[in-house]
């Protein structure tokens, strides 16, 4: 019996050892997907605020251009109005230095 007794406890020592492993393997899968969890959130974080920096820097290069069209194009506008009006006043003086001679 003595045998019998020492097998037995080796089967249940065996059993014990292979829920515990189990378990272990259990406890590790669950660290590494939570893990893996974190990890993906942070990256999709990071690659978050990655775009948003780049949407902000090309708006911020946008208006700069915009601006910059609209300084030139209100320059070109004064200068036309200028030349125009010295060309009215030029026309208006052709017109009465023809009525006048």
């Amino acid at each position: 019996m003595d045998t019998i007794e020492r097998i037995r406890e080796v089967e249940l020592a065996s059993d014990k050892a292979e829920k515990a492993a189990v378990v272990e393997a259990d406890r590790i899968i669950a660290e590494a997907e939570d893990a893996a969890a974190s990890l993906k959130v942070n990256l999709t974080k990071e690659a978050k605020a990655k775009a948003d920096a780049l949407v902000s820097d090309a708006q911020a290069k946008s208006d700069k251009i915009l601006s910059d069209a609209r300084t030139e194009a209100d320059g070109e506008a004064s200068s036309l109005r200028s030349e125009t009006g010295a060309k009215k006043d030029a026309a208006i003086k052709l017109v009465l230095d023809d009525l006048t001679a």
